[in-house]
This record gives structure tokens, C-alpha cells and sequence, in this order.
């Protein structure tokens, strides 16, 4: 009894930090803690341990209080789940209304199309009355985003409400504009940012009276995120925007609380676990500070967030390791506590979504819901040292941009100047720089590349033009009534989108700006891979390097095993061998192999008696080979070596997209359609 009472009142030993310190500081053998310490992207220093002292200075935060940290509401997702909100394209109205039907019938819980990414143009009223048929507004939520400007799509909804007889105060949900988005992406818009201006303020007005539940207005920050930016920058530029557009509302004669109230906020969430987290965070705080300053109410401070697993990060090749990607991302941005979530399919680089891809994206959201139970869970990161610290790090750098911004004359001022797309461009060099170097390791593309994988079959993205018209033309014109008001006459008169955006594009010149270009970090060897490919249909073969392995398979798989990985990250066929014993037979082997790309692999020890030797004789044999060692050597055995014959060293500090694109030049491989 008296054990069995001892083992109840037994406690773990709090450890301390000094303790661990000298351990660390022993596993290093020498070499400074400093050496634990790494830099992100949004070059903040992380350390390899937080303890409670981080945060001392930190203020403590609830759930549902402000500054909303820890989330907007105090059950957190107790009393309402995040939703689940995949965005829908198809190739029609009618194939979209099946699939979406479909979806709900499996668990999405909010509608959500992107119209610049629909596969179709909305264009009129039948259009609208397709793809619902069958769908209750009243009950999902809706989001709904169009773009530069929601006027055309959102005077077809209440088109469509009014001859369905439905209350338009049952619509719930986000049909929203960010027209800076658009031109952040496009590099120009349709008509004057001071029209769109005007067509917002109406829109939120209009809605203010008839849509006591939709949200007009959305900012973007994927156009950031999918250039290359961190999450600092993401966040700046995002809430430069937002107090943009509640500036040119307030000059409309909107009130800051109906502009905050009616603005979701979009974020791309990276694979950055912890800085997603982080990132999401310090988004709501900062926002409830600027709110703040305005002088909204605690209601209009409370950020509206919606998520999607990042496009930037998806590949190509290997695709099916961008499931693990976006569960791990989706995981990340429900931790974060965002309010709804697009999962992306997996085959998103490659295809337009199908039945099977849409599935799993929707079902990495009910697992993380009905079996993960993350949302059993009130903010499950609060209170870590590293998170906690992290968000406040993330929050007052942003912040400091953002301040930047504001005072060099706000986001369209420093979109128009460029220096946006400069800091974006900085970032995304270094982030591309990275991945060639692989330092930043991409699964299945720089690294474990999987050659024999079939490749995922492409789809058309679309059978109908997206510039089809449906029904006769319509006169539409703007005078000094209510922009909705007109749209909306004019829509139950059957006009279409492309009518009141006609018209709309009369209202004033446009901007021009340079677009923040949008890509994936896979791609610079996806367009190796795709090279070495092309190669191999023109040929009959892929670009190939034949491996000298020297001695038993302990001396030289370790370098073998690197250079493998090295050229097929490549695309690159890499022929290998059991290992040489003698000089003599690895210039045998060598030469009979016909291959004109050859790498040794062995210990540094083989190397000093054996690669002189082996590079002067293969060079007599043929002049026009190419020689190289595996694994970098001191240099003045690099200098005997070279004077041997040896043509070069590849090892980890490398870059590896260079050397492979120089290989593939040499081997005649073509480049970007060009000839090698």
C-alpha cells in the first residue's frame, strides 16, 4: 500500500534549462549552441528550445477576447466546426450543379466558387438557375469569389432569389470582390480603381439593408504567398489592402464597422508548420488592433478567415505525396483557427479535379474533424512557448511593413511603384536558390525523385469558350442610381455578365501595373524532369551518367546512393555497378559502358591512389569524356586531380539544378524548347 501510494505521489523532475544546455552543447562536440539556432524566410531567428521566460512579456490571452489570438469565439470550434468550404469548377453549369450536388451530399458544408477558376463564364440568369437547381441556398453558406468586381455575378444571385421567391436575408455567406488581388495577379484591371471603389461601397450599402449576412468584400493574400512571399509579407500586403479599401469606403460614406463587418480575410497556408500557425494568429491580432484605430466595435474587429492549402507548394511528379502536403497545411490552418477551409486536390498542378481527387481534398477535412477531433480542442496551441513567441515575432515585423506601406502612400501606391513586387521577387529568388541548392527539400522532385511512377493523365481544363454569351444583348448604362440597384434591374431584364461588365468598363480609364508572377517551387525541375522526358522520346533514352563505384558496396554506396538521387532528381537514367576492385577493371568497365558522363564514387581514402591514375588513362582512351568525383576534396588534392583529368566535383554544397541543366546541354538535351 505504502508503494502504491509513494508511485501516486511520484512526479516527474522539472527539468531545467542549464541542463539541457550542457547536454546540447556535448552533442555538438565543440561547436557553439549557436549552431542550433535557424533563420526563416521572414528572417526571424528560431531557437532549438522556448521556455517559460519567452513569453513572460507576453500578455495573457482567452479565447474569444480581444485581441482575438486565440481565436474569435470562446468554444472555439465546440458549437460550429470550421467549414468545410472546397472550391467547385466544372465544365458547364449543368456538370457543375451534378458535382456540387454531390459534394454536399458527402460532407462540404459551404458552397464555394472562384470564378476565375470556375471552367465556365456565369452569364446570365439560366446560368445561375443550372447549376442550383436542386440546391438550397438558404441552407449552406455560400462563398462566392468574383474577382475585381462581384457586380455581374451578385446581381444574377438575387436575380435568381427574386424569381425563386427566396428571402435574400436567408443568404449567408461571403460574395465578395478585392480588385487589388486581381491586379496584383493580372497586372491590370477592367475599368478605374475609383469605379470598382464606387461599385464596392454600393455593393456593401446594398447589402447592409438587403444581405444582412453576405460579406462583400475579400482580401487575398495567395497572390503574395503563390509569388514567392513569406508569411510577414503576406500578411502586410493583405491588411495594407483591407485598410485601403475601408478608406475608400469611409470616403463613400460607409461606416468602418459596415466595411470590417463585411470583409473575409483569404490566406494560403505553406509548409511551414508552426509559421502557418503562427501566421494565422498574429493575422487576427493585428487586424483587431487596426480596427481599433478606426474606432470599430469589438464585433467588427472579429477577423472573418478562410484558408487554402497552398498551390505554391504542389508538384507534379509524385503527386500523390501532395495529399501528405495538404493535410499536413490543412492541419496547420485548423490549428490556426480558420473559420473555413479549401483542401486543394492533390492533382491540382496537373489537372482539372476529379471525382477521386475532389474525395480525398474533401475527406483530409472530415478525418481531421470526426476522427482527429481537432475541433474537440479550444485553441490547441495556445500557450506554447515556441507559438506564442513565434506569433508575436510574426505580428510586429508584419506590422512593421505594413507601417512602411502606409507611409510611402498605401498598397496601390506601392503596387504601382513595384516595390511590392521587389520584396516578393527577393524572397521567392531566395526560395528558388534554395530548392535548386536543395536545401529546401521537395520530396519526389529534388529529392527521392521516383522515376518509374506513370504520370497522372491531363484532362481538358474545358469544352466551352469562356467568352460564350448566353441570350440577346442588353443595353445596360450606370447613371446616379444605386450601382446594385441598376445591376440588379437588369439582370431580372435578362442582361448578362458580360453586359453590365460592358458597361461598367465604359465608367473609366484602367491601371497597369507589373503582375507578381505566380508559380510552384517544384518547377524548375519539373521542367528538367519534363526536358529529360522529351529526350527520351526523341532518343530512345534518357539523358544518362554511368557511376565508377571504387571497392566494396560499404565504401561507396553512401556516394553512390547521393549521386543517384542528385541526377534523377533530374530525370537523369544512372547507371550503377557492384564496385571495382582495381584500376585496370574500372577502366574496363568504364569504357565499355559507351556512356559519356561518368562519376567515381568511393571513399576520400580510394580516391588520393586511384583517381589520378583512373583519369589519366580513361582521358587517353577518350579525350571527350567527362570525368567527375563524388564528394568535395581539399584543394589542393581537387588541383592534382583536375591536372589528372578530373572535369569537376559534385557534393552536397552543389547546386544541383545547375549542374544538372550544364549536363544536360553537354548531352544535347533540349531546354526550354530550345535546342541543347
Amino acid at each position: 500500500m505504502a508503494d502504491l501510494l509513494t508511485m501516486k505521489n511520484a512526479s516527474f523532475p522539472i527539468p531545467k534549462y542549464d541542463e539541457w544546455e550542457q547536454e546540447a552543447e556535448k552533442s555538438l562536440k565543440g561547436k557553439p549552441l549557436e549552431k542550433l539556432v535557424t533563420t526563416t524566410y521572414e528572417q526571424l531567428q528560431i531557437k532549438p528550445i522556448y521556455i517559460r521566460s519567452d513569453i513572460e512579456t507576453t500578455p495573457e490571452q482567452y479565447p474569444g477576447f480581444p485581441s482575438y489570438v486565440r481565436g474569435t469565439e470562446p468554444d472555439g470550434y465546440m458549437k460550429k466546426p470550421w467549414a468545410v468550404s472546397q472550391a467547385i469548377s466544372a465544365k458547364s453549369p449543368k456538370e457543375w450543379n451534378e458535382i456540387a450536388t454531390y459534394d454536399i451530399a458527402r460532407g462540404q458544408t459551404e458552397i464555394h466558387l472562384i470564378l476565375d477558376e470556375l471552367g465556365f463564364s456565369i452569364t446570365s440568369l439560366e446560368d445561375v438557375e443550372t447549376m442550383f437547381s436542386g440546391i438550397s441556398l438558404s441552407d449552406y453558406s455560400i462563398r462566392l469569389d468574383a474577382g475585381a468586381c462581384s457586380l455581374s455575378v451578385l446581381a444574377l444571385f438575387i436575380a435568381y432569389f427574386h424569381k425563386q421567391q427566396l428571402p435574400l436575408d436567408s443568404l449567408r455567406g461571403t460574395i465578395g470582390m478585392d480588385p487589388l488581388s486581381a491586379l496584383a495577379i493580372k497586372g491590370e484591371l477592367p475599368t478605374s480603381l475609383s469605379t470598382l471603389y464606387d461599385v464596392m461601397a454600393d455593393v456593401t450599402r446594398w447589402a447592409k439593408e438587403q444581405l444582412p449576412l453576405i460579406k462583400t468584400i475579400i482580401v487575398h493574400g495567395e497572390p503574395y504567398h503563390h509569388g514567392g512571399a513569406n508569411a510577414v509579407q503576406e500578411l502586410a500586403f493583405s491588411f495594407a489592402t483591407a485598410v485601403e479599401y475601408i478608406n475608400k469606403c469611409l470616403k463613400r460614406g460607409l461606416t468602418v464597422d459596415e466595411v470590417a463587418e463585411r470583409m473575409s480575410f483569404s490566406f494560403a497556408i505553406g509548409a511551414d508548420f508552426f509559421m502557418e500557425i503562427a501566421k494565422l494568429r498574429a493575422a487576427r491580432a493585428m487586424w483587431s488592433n487596426i480596427i481599433q484605430a478606426f474606432g470599430g466595435s469589438e464585433r467588427a474587429q472579429k477577423m472573418s478567415l478562410h484558408a487554402r492549402t497552398s498551390y505554391f507548394t504542389k508538384t507534379v511528379y509524385d503527386p500523390y505525396v501532395n495529399m501528405l502536403r495538404a493535410s499536413a497545411e490543412a492541419f496547420a490552418a485548423i490549428v490556426g483557427g480558420a473559420n473555413s477551409l479549401h483542401v486543394s486536390p492533390f492533382d491540382e498542378a496537373i489537372r482539372p479535379a476529379d471525382e477521386f481527387s475532389r474525395r480525398i481534398a474533401r475527406n483530409t477535412q472530415l478525418i481531421l474533424l470526426e476522427e482527429a477531433h481537432i475541433g474537440k480542442v479550444i485553441d490547441p496551441a495556445g500557450g506554447s512557448y515556441y507559438v506564442e513567441t513565434l506569433t508575436v515575432q510574426v505580428a510586429e515585423e508584419a506590422w512593421k511593413l505594413f507601417q512602411q506601406i502606409e507611409a510611402k502612400g498605401g498598397m496601390t501606391k506601392v503596387l504601382e511603384e513595384g516595390f511590392v513586387q521587389a520584396e516578393v521577387e527577393k524572397v521567392a529568388k531566395l526560395r528558388e536558390q534554395n530548392v535548386k541548392m536543395r536545401k529546401e527539400k521537395i520530396v519526389g522532385t529534388n529529392f527521392y525523385a521516383n522515376l518509374a511512377e506513370p504520370p497522372v493523365q491531363q484532362r481538358s481544363a474545358s469544352e466551352q469558350s469562356l467568352d460564350e454569351v448566353h441570350g440577346n444583348e442588353v443595353n445596360v448604362t450606370f447613371s446616379g442610381t444605386s450601382w446594385m440597384q441598376t445591376a440588379v434591374s437588369f439582370a431580372q431584364r435578362r442582361a448578362t455578365a458580360q453586359d453590365i461588365n460592358a458597361a461598367l468598363a465604359t465608367a473609366g480609364p484602367s491601371i497597369a501595373i507589373q503582375p507578381i508572377r505566380q508559380w510552384r517551387l517544384a518547377e524548375p525541375f519539373e521542367q528538367l524532369r519534363k526536358a529529360a522526358e522529351h529526350h527520351s522520346e526523341k532518343s530512345g533514352k534518357r539523358p544518362t551518367v554511368h557511376l565508377i563505384n571504387l571497392g566494396a558496396i560499404p565504401n561507396h554506396k553512401a556516394r553512390a546512393d547521393f549521386i543517384t538521387g542528385f541526377f534523377e532528381a533530374g530525370g537523369f537514367a544512372v547507371v550503377k555497378n557492384d564496385g571495382y576492385m582495381s584500376n585496370e577493371e574500372a577502366v574496363k568497365g568504364a569504357l565499355a559502358a559507351g556512356g559519356t558522363h561518368y562519376i567515381v564514387c568511393g571513399t576520400d581514402e580510394s580516391y588520393i591512389n586511384t583517381v589520378p591514375a583512373l583519369a589519366s588513362e580513361l582521358k587517353k582512351a577518350n579525350p571527350q569524356l567527362k570525368l567527375y568525383v563524388a564528394g568535395k576534396q581539399a584543394p589542393d588534392i581537387e588541383n592534382t586531380f583536375v591536372q589528372a583529368g578530373i572535369d569537376g566535383f559534385i557534393h552536397i554544397g552543389s547546386n544541383c539544378y545547375e549542374t544538372l541543366v550544364a549536363f544536360m546541354k553537354e548531352m544535347g538535351v533540349a531546354l526550354d524548347g530550345q535546342k541543347g
